[in-house]
């Protein structure tokens, strides 16, 4: 994977922190993705530096135009930010990304992966239902600010 996967016009390559400017100005972009002080350029070099070799980007003629943060603690795995450039969606890009991510996890040994998508993100939703994910009914996420 470090010298990346090209899936038609489409090249994949592991995320660098290189990268960022041009990856959070996909994010910002990109109806769903909420970002806040954890998505610093800080915070996320600690999350590629954490989780070697599990994070992503998509580029299309020199320009990233998908991401996947992915990650474990061990136990499970987590995706944040799968994110596709609005003129690439539909070229089977997201579901790419999630293939190599979930299957880098695999490798590692995890056997769950979890994330978090917005109730009002109908999009989210009916793209991670088609990738085999469900929603849980049975727990329910709570946070406090540090």
């Amino acid at each position: 994977m470090l010298g990346g996967v090209t899936v038609g016009e489409y090249n994949f390559y592991l995320m660098r922190i290189e990268d960022y400017d041009e990856i959070y100005a996909l994010w910002k972009t990109t109806h769903g993705i909420s970002l806040s002080e954890a998505d610093n350029k800080e915070s996320v070099q600690r999350y590629l530096e954490r989780n070697p070799g599990q994070c992503l980007v998509c580029r299309f003629s020199g320009a990233i135009v998908g991401t996947i943060l992915c990650g474990n603690d061990g136990r499970r795995a987590y995706i944040h930010h799968a994110a596709v450039a609005a003129g690439h969606r539909r070229h089977g890009v997201a579901a790419e990304l999630v293939k190599l991510a979930l299957n880098k996890q695999k490798e590692l040994g995890m056997a769950r992966c979890h994330l978090l998508v917005r109730y009002n993100n109908e999009l989210g939703k009916a793209f991670w239902d088609s990738t085999g994910f469900f929603p849980r009914d049975d727990i329910m996420v709570m946070s406090k600010d540090l």
